[in-house]
Parts: structure tokens; sequence; C-alpha cells
């Protein structure tokens, strides 16, 4: 062994350091792998390093930062590789030409502000369904969403009477809905219901203006609706209603603090001077290097400053 020692430049005690760290690191894996696989399994199928270090609530529970956490990651394989699909859902509809995008520049402080729209799809074996969803920007909760294996203007307006029933009509005057101009949105049937509504119609010009929606059904195809488990149509539909419950009131999110949608509502409620939201603003900064699309601008180290919440709130 002292010819090894001397052949690699350690010490005996460097060596037993070393081996002593080894296995310390691969004891704290085997606690910390079957969370991450169950974490995977249930609620995000694609969470991230990141994203898993606060909802396992990592540096509580083992004592770890985020940077040594991100290492052993990678270093026992459990990232995740990079995913680029993309299957068009929607047409822009004549009709949609005749509303502007009413999002560039905005600036929300609340909810029931602006709701984003959009279909993605999901394939099971030789089926294909359709899940049409609204999100409240401001939280990112789901507040509407109606599953179907067509994309016609009745699925579309069954979504849209479940945000209303959550959200309460008196709540959602001045409320703008925001879709990317697809035909199921600017039938007259539901441009007709959103106005007895008094919710403002905009739309965008392309993916890149309806950034939130295209990126929050990426989150809901790759992240959230692979954990479902499913045989058959009528557990297809439980199924999703149990993923969309979990992502709005158990998966936490950076731009909220590391909060769920459903705790980030409840938090802001209780403040006198809301965290502003501030949208990109595609007429004037196209050209911009910053990121296109929704964009909240506020840190979350600022935001987690002013958000001084009770356990409470975070446990339920």
């Amino acid at each position: 062994m002292e010819r090894i020692y001397k052949r690699f430049k350690i010490s005996r005690q460097g060596f037993k350091k070393s081996v002593d760290r080894f296995e310390s690191e691969r004891s704290l894996m085997k606690k910390i792998k079957p969370r991450v696989k169950s974490y995977r399994l249930n609620i995000d199928s694609r969470a991230g390093s990141r994203s898993l270090f606060y909802n396992l609530d990592i540096k509580s529970e083992f004592k770890l930062g985020i940077n040594k956490f991100e290492h052993l990651m990678s270093k026992y394989s459990l990232s995740l590789i990079p995913l680029r699909t993309r299957v068009v859902t929607t047409k822009s509809s004549l009709q949609s030409w005749n509303y502007k995008n009413l999002c560039n520049g905005l600036v929300i402080n609340g909810i029931n502000q602006l709701i984003v729209g959009d279909i993605t799809y999901i394939s099971i074996g030789r089926f294909r369904y359709y899940l049409f969803c609204l999100t409240d920007v401001y939280s990112a909760r789901i507040v509407g969403h109606h599953l179907s294996t067509r994309m016609r203007k009745q699925e579309a307006l069954l979504a849209l009477e479940m945000m209303v029933k959550l959200r309460k009509v008196k709540n959602l005057t001045g409320c703008r809905h925001h879709t990317d101009g697809g035909g199921q949105y600017f039938s007259g049937q539901y441009l007709d219901r959103l106005d007895g509504l008094k919710i403002a119609v905009s739309v965008a010009r392309s993916c890149l203006e309806n950034g939130y929606a295209e990126q929050k059904n990426g989150i809901l195809k790759n992240h959230i609706l692979p954990t479902m488990d499913i045989s058959y149509k009528q557990s297809f539909e439980k199924e999703i209603a149990r993923v969309i419950n979990n992502y709005n009131k158990i998966r936490k999110q950076e731009a909220l603090g590391w909060k769920s949608p459903n705790q980030f509502e409840r938090y802001v409620s209780s403040l006198e001077s809301k965290p502003k939201l501030k949208m990109h603003d595609h007429e004037t900064n196209t050209k911009s290097k910053r990121t296109l699309g929704f964009g909240r601008h506020i840190s979350t180290k600022s935001l987690n400053k002013k958000m001084s919440v009770q356990k409470s709130l975070d446990t339920q």
C-alpha cells in the first residue's frame, strides 16, 4: 500500500479521508435516490436538480447546499437529458386578426388580470387526446382545463366555464384572455361568452408572443402528465385532474419564490403591496437579447425577502 500511496502522491491519512468521504456520500445518496425517483414518478417526471432541491427540502433534510446537490445528481447519473419535440395543435383563425396583443409591456399585480390559453396533445398508444388549459399568468395556476379527442369550440368553452366557476364572474371583469389565435378561441360562441363576462380578447401573432402558455404546455406534457397511471379513458380523465391538482397545490416553482401556485395566491392575498409582473413588449423590444416571452421583473431573492410566509401556508 505504501508503494501505491507514493505512486499517486497521497498520504495514508489522505487516502483514509477519501474512502470515508466516498462511503458517506454513497450512504447519503442511498437515502436521496428513492425520494428523487418517487417525486419524479408521482409529481414531476422531469424535475431538475434545482427544483428537486427545494421541493424535497434537501437543505433541511440532509444539510446539503444547492451546488453540492447538483454535483451529486450529475455524478450519480440522475440528471436529465434535454427534450426537443414540437407538434402544431392549432391554426390561426382569420377572425383573430381583428384583435391585438394586449399583453405587450403589460404590468399586472394580482390574479384574474391575465389568463392565457392553449392546447397540448397527449398520445396514448394509437389514440391522441387534446388538453385545453387556461392559466392565470400571475400565479401560474391552471384555472380551467378539459380533455377531449377533438379540438372544437365546445371543448374550449368547457375549460372556460371551469375557470368561471373557480374565479367567479364578478372577479373577471377587465381580465385579458390571451391565446395564439386558434379557431376554437375565436368562434362566435366563445367570443360572445368572453364579451358577456367583460373579458378583453388578446391574440399572439406568433408562438413567441404566447410564450407563457407554450412553456406551461411543455411543463405539463413533459413533466406532469408522464406521472399518470392510465389504462382507459375514464381513468385518464381522473388522472388528468389528479396531476393538475398536484401541480397547483404541491409543485413549488422558482418564479413564485419556491411556492406552489395555490400557496403563492394565498400569500399574496395577505399583502398590502403586491409583487408586480411585467410582460415582454414584442413591439418595441423584439431585437433585445433578453429572453423572449414572459418574464418576472423581480428576482427570486427579492421576492423571498418580501415573502415571510408562515409555515402553515407551506404545509397546506
